[in-house]
């Protein structure tokens, strides 16, 4: 009987441990895939919107001043009516929504923050785009305006790192944000306790969040 009973009790404990491996193990497993996906469309998002700067560039010739050659800049509304008909937009107009998002630590954006934008319009395919006048020092090449990419649009987590990215907008090409920033800082600003602003570079490189 005692033999028996201890069978029981060995059996019932690996049981539990299994059980809790699993409860524990299953939420992670669901969170990777999830962002692996993000990942997965964020690159393919990029592809895209290389494509389209190339035709902006081809087509409508430098619409973008270059921020070192004279430090002028046009208006963030005639830089986004000139592109928006390569970028496969539902319409021209601004949404208008009460739409927010985070840094990926959770933390909110100082209201003077350079990553704050308050105009956004809308691919067919959700993605949600804004486009403001940048003062962001990024090498030597520096870049007039920056990009906003959200690849699910006002859907959940609305994170920067997580499904917002960021694109430097240059006289001749674009750029993910932290394009040219080392291995350490881009994965020190892609971490749980980071911004997430260099993910949009990191990812492109193969880093795993």
């Amino acid at each position: 009987m005692k033999k028996i009973a201890l069978k029981i009790i060995k059996s019932a404990l690996i049981i539990f441990i299994l059980t809790a491996l699993i409860i524990l193990l299953i939420p992670f497993d669901l969170f990777d895939m999830k962002q692996a996906q993000r990942i997965a469309k964020w690159k393919s998002v990029y592809e895209q919107l290389e494509y389209a700067f190339s035709l902006v560039k081809l087509y409508e010739g430098d619409i973008i001043p270059s921020a070192d050659s004279d430090g002028k800049a046009v208006s963030d509304d005639y830089i986004i009516k000139r592109i928006a008909p390569y970028m496969n937009l539902k319409t021209d107009n601004y949404l208008d929504n009460k739409y927010k998002y985070r840094k990926m630590n959770g933390r909110f954006l100082s209201k003077t923050s350079q990553f704050i934008f308050d105009k956004f319009l809308q691919r067919k395919d959700g993605v949600y785009l804004g486009i403001r006048q940048n003062s962001l020092q990024e090498g030597n090449n520096n870049p007039s305006y920056l990009m906003l990419v959200d690849i699910n649009g006002n859907d959940n987590p609305n994170r920067i790192g997580k499904d917002i990215f960021f694109v430097n907008l240059h006289k001749d090409n674009i750029s993910a944000l932290g394009k040219g920033k080392d291995h350490t800082a881009l994965k020190s600003s892609c971490s749980p306790i980071g911004g997430g602003f260099y993910c949009s570079e990191y990812y492109l490189l193969g880093g795993k969040f």
